[in-house]
């Protein structure tokens, strides 16, 4: 169809339009009471603007009778409204009276928003997309962090060849500025390097840490989970007994049943029976297996100070940890670029050799047990696991009676020293008598 066609405006459930006497569009009967629009008419009306979701131009089909139609006045059609019967009439009416109502819908309704991850405007972040690439990212950074500082190794043996090359070999004037080129250019790459590896560590030590990469992995599984909450009734369980949810990806069983009377919602853990049949017959079977607990006296409390401990200290000792691993590597460089100038007898070459061992043993120590900490807490949260922990360890005091000899302990205590400042200060009285 071209510009010339004439067209109708409908919307997406099948409703006719016609303009009243304020110029907007009203809903109508039928075919027969909508208004005819040349194209320019009505792309002018719907196509810019939300109302485009929701209206669209119909073409008249081409008859032999429809080639002369003129577009009928407003007044034109309320005559011809009165030919009608009473109950089109009414629905006219009706229809007349809901269409701002409809309006006031469709400029609520908002058009999708395409989200990306890159975006800098808030409400067109993706923020799975967005958590899901830093997870990623923390986790393919040591990765990256090997590959550039092999390169980087790569790179310094180049220009070792170079400088012994130079040293080494003699060389015409014009080898020499393909030399000083070549040495350029390995140079620039090495500093690039160098330059990718700082990007890295600021980001590691400030950002991209393992607990962060934790709670990012936490934060995309509570977003997921918004698309099957639950929903626990507050007052009418019953309403909801024989209930068809309007969401498919939610299930009648996913209704919640509210825990009566308070009960501490917090986990326990339960033995789920197994099931032995025997002669048709279901029979409940508890099978007993040993663990490293069994037949001990476990100190519980012990067990759970030192798991809040752990927690609380972990992320503290592995930076202690690092900065101590980086004194070492300082001292040995520092050794070493005295070694480079010094003439050393015997006994003292033995004592320098005895004191990089000693530090190469040290190192390799602490290495160790930095990568048994980075196994320990690499995708866990610490310092939410540590309050957790603290809470456990509260709760277990409890249950030995810790906080009440605490009490107690605390009570005697004051007891006592107020009976020492008595005392002092009856001295003091005696001493002024």
């Amino acid at each position: 169809m071209g510009t010339d066609s004439l067209y109708y405006i409908m919307d997406y459930s099948g409703n006719y339009y016609r303009t009243n006497q304020t110029n907007q569009l009203v809903a109508v009967a039928g075919e027969q009471d909508a208004t005819v629009f040349t194209f320019a008419q009505a792309n002018r009306r719907i196509c810019v603007g939300k109302k485009a979701s929701f209206y669209c131009m119909v073409p008249i089909e081409e008859k032999a009778d429809d080639m002369n139609v003129e577009e009928p006045k407003s007044d034109e059609i309320d005559d011809n409204s009165s030919t009608f019967p009473v109950e089109e009439q009414v629905n006219i009416t009706e229809d007349e009276f809901v269409s701002p109502i409809k309006e006031l819908t469709y400029d609520e309704v908002s058009e999708p928003v395409e989200k990306n991850v890159a975006s800098y405007d808030l409400s067109e972040i993706d923020w799975e997309e967005y958590l899901t690439h830093f997870t990623y990212l923390v986790e393919g950074l040591k990765d990256y962090r090997e590959e550039l500082s092999k390169k980087h190794s790569d790179i310094d043996q180049k220009i070792c060849d170079i400088l012994h090359y130079i040293e080494l070999c003699e060389t015409d004037e014009k080898e020499a500025a393909d030399l000083v080129e070549l040495l350029r250019v390995c140079r620039e790459n090495r500093r690039d390097v160098k330059d990718e590896l700082q990007r890295i560590e600021y980001f590691q030590n400030n950002f991209g840490t393992n607990a962060n990469a934790a709670k990012a992995k936490q934060a995309l599984k509570c977003i997921k989970g918004l698309e099957t909450r639950k929903y626990k009734p507050r007052k009418y369980e019953e309403l909801f007994e024989n209930c068809i949810l309007k969401d498919r990806r939610l299930q009648r069983d996913d209704i919640c049943e509210i825990q009566c009377n308070g009960v501490n919602t917090k986990q326990r853990f339960s033995v789920e029976p197994t099931l032995n049949d025997k002669g048709g017959e279901d029979t409940m079977i508890n099978e007993r297996k040993y663990t490293p607990f069994d037949g001990k006296e476990n100190d519980w409390l012990l067990f759970a100070k030192q798991q809040a401990e752990f927690y609380r200290n972990a992320g503290q000792y592995i930076t202690n940890l690092q900065i101590d691993i980086k004194e070492i590597d300082d001292e040995i460089e520092d050794i070493l670029l005295e070694t480079e100038d010094a003439n050393c007898n015997v006994a003292q070459g033995y004592k320098v050799f005895k004191r990089l061992k000693d530090l190469r043993l040290e190192k390799k120590a602490k290495t160790r047990e930095l990568n048994c900490l980075y196994a320990l807490t690499d995708y866990i949260d610490c310092e939410s696991l540590a309050d957790t922990c603290d809470d456990n360890l509260a709760e277990v005091e409890g249950i030995m009676g810790v906080l009440e000899q605490n009490e107690v302990t605390k009570l005697r205590f004051a007891d006592n020293e107020q009976e020492e400042n008595m005392h002092v200060v009856e001295n003091i009285k005696d001493m002024v008598g």
